[in-house]
């Protein structure tokens, strides 16, 4: 598999990392020393290879056997990934793509190559990008062997890295790491599962799910933990790209700055949590906390709890306040003729009703057995409000069939205005003393308290 191949499948970032202050999925290092012995690697033992873009070994020199036991006829044509510890192949792929992108670069990456005999061995390679060279364009590379105590700092860098990456992918939150650039340094495979999408090379790709409301959010969430601002509990939208039309997953989101030797910012660590269900959940109770469970209306604490803030905003509003109080004409015939389910239904229906007839931003509630409680804000007049039980009455007045019998269904109607200071209780007392005068009235009546 050549360096192209392995970064396509690659878990880990493309980006190189520091090993003790920024976990990675690769075991292997990028050195920042140009000079090998400048970092106490011994170079006595030393080999050239040279190979292509794709990272396949096109020439190498026979001290390869002095360095991994193999013969240089079985390494020529290989890709550099097939010798590489699977641990290390993510950071050996983003040091190789780094020095790429630059003519004349070079990186020095420290990781396991496999020997001859199987064993893994530490090795450092400084490759140069000599592919602009039009004569014999390569990458040339000269591996070393690391000295012994050198490798066993590195074998205990690689086992603590191993633990931190173990351990955060046993953790049931996401997590993230970004640099100053937004570029990704580390992701473990929480992230993934949450967001439903493979690893990126920057933040804003990684979360490119994010529903476009929520992305402000986010991205100032990003520009103030990158000014040494910490983040808790942002919330934010998730859609992942093949889900378009499924309901979003709800995360949420906190960050920390990162710093490094003289405690400057140099990048963030991210915490994704999943609260879909703690969200849905707690909408549901809140559904439950205000609806009625029969009719799906609201019950009577959240009508008057609605009415009570409509008075206090009526002058926002603009006009008064209406309540109109219903009450359903013969529904305990209907009850003790065809019992409880069939009341029920009409119960169900009329509400149905009802909401055909509210303008937008009207709500109706259920205050009682059978009786319902309209509150409308910005009416101008009583006369308007008069005209809204109207029509109202107008939608319950058609017949309705129920446990197979056609039902004429009907409801008196009182009507309760005011577009000053007062009570939910003593605007619901005026609509209700209105009401039991339709009710004398007869079936289907309206009428406007005076």
């Amino acid at each position: 598999m050549s360096f192209l191949a392995a970064r396509s499948r690659s878990r880990g970032p493309t980006a190189p990392i520091r090993p003790l202050r920024h976990p990675s999925r690769g075991h292997g290092r990028v050195v920042t020393a140009s000079d090998p012995a400048a970092a106490g690697v011994p170079t006595d033992i030393s080999c050239r290879l040279l190979r292509n873009d794709a990272g396949v070994i096109t020439e190498v020199d026979a001290a390869i056997v002095e360095v991994l036991g193999w013969r240089p006829e079985q390494m020529l044509g290989e890709p550099s990934t097939t010798f590489i510890h699977p641990e290390d192949q993510p950071s050996a792929v983003a040091a190789w793509f780094e020095m790429l992108g630059d003519a004349g670069a070079t990186g020095v990456w420290r990781g396991r190559y496999r020997a001859a005999d199987g064993s893994w061995r530490w090795v450092e390679t400084a490759n140069t990008n000599r592919l602009d060279d039009t004569d014999a364009p390569a990458v040339v590379s000269v591996m070393r062997r690391v000295a012994p105590d050198v490798a066993g700092v590195e074998e205990e860098l690689r086992a603590r890295k191993q633990l931190l990456s173990r351990l955060s992918d046993a953790l049931p939150v996401g997590l993230f790491q970004i640099d100053l650039d937004h570029r990704i340094t580390f992701t473990n495979d929480r992230l993934h599962a949450i967001l439903g999408v493979p690893a990126s090379a920057t933040i804003e790709a990684q979360l490119a799910g994010v529903v476009a409301e929520d992305r402000g959010a986010l991205d100032a969430a990003v520009t103030a933990v990158l000014a040494d601002r910490p983040v808790d509990d942002v919330e934010v939208r998730f859609r992942a790209p093949d889900a378009e039309c499924d309901p979003a997953r709800v995360c949420l989101v906190s960050l920390r700055p990162l710093t490094d030797d003289v405690d400057a910012i140099n990048g963030a660590i991210g915490v994704l949590s999943d609260v879909t269900d703690r969200v849905q959940l707690r909408r549901e109770l809140e559904v439950r906390a205000t609806t009625d469970s029969l009719t799906g209306c609201l019950n009577r604490a959240a009508i008057l709890e609605l009415l009570e803030l409509l008075l206090e905003r009526r002058s926002d509003d603009g006009g008064g306040v209406a309540a109109i109080f219903v009450d359903l004409d013969r529904f305990k015939d209907v009850n003790d003729r065809l019992g409880h389910a069939a009341g029920d239904s009409l119960l169900v229906e009329s509400v149905r009703r009802l909401r055909g007839g509210l303008r937008s931003g009207d709500e109706v509630g259920r205050v009682g057995g059978d009786e319902f409680l309209v509150v409308c804000s910005a009416v101008s007049t009583p006369d308007e409000a008069l005209e809204i039980a109207g029509r109202l009455a107008g939608e319950l007045q058609a017949g309705v069939q129920v446990g197979g019998r056609a039902l004429d269904l009907r409801a008196s109607f009182g009507v309760a205005w005011s577009d000053r200071a007062t009570s939910a209780d003593r605007l619901i007392a005026t609509a209700d003393r209105a009401m039991y005068r339709a009710k004398l009235a007869g079936p289907g009546e309206v009428r406007l308290a005076v």
